[in-house]
């Protein structure tokens, strides 16, 4: 009767290892990517301080790189009376499988409307 007991058991946390281990990758991710999006935020309030301030927009991109130890990608419109600013940057998911499910869910941007004056 205990070898029947044993063998469950051990079926089960085979059975579950997986699943557990998938939904903690899942998790990491997913904190990574709300973690890299509020830092994206403040970098784009950044950016509006820079282009209030008069600064164009190679000289913004070349301040906010070397100030930072990984490298975003900045894009700055104008359209009349508004300006869009975009803050993005791409990062490596570390659950497995998961680029095949959804491919653009690890290219995170903050993007800022401000009128232009």
């Amino acid at each position: 009767m205990l070898k029947d007991k044993k063998g469950q058991a051990l079926v089960e946390f085979i059975i579950i290892l997986p699943v557990t281990l998938l939904l903690i990758f899942c998790v990491v991710d997913f904190g990574r990517i709300i973690s890299l999006k509020n830092d994206l935020e403040s970098v784009t309030s950044d950016v509006v301080t820079f282009y209030q301030d008069g600064k164009t927009p190679s000289e913004i991109e070349s301040i906010i790189n070397e100030n930072r130890k990984d490298e975003v990608k900045l894009e700055i419109n104008t359209n009349g009376y508004y300006v869009t600013i975009k803050v993005s940057k791409k990062i490596e998911p570390i659950t497995p499988g998961l680029t095949y499910i959804k491919s653009d869910v690890f290219n995170v941007s903050a993007t800022r409307v401000i009128r232009n004056e």
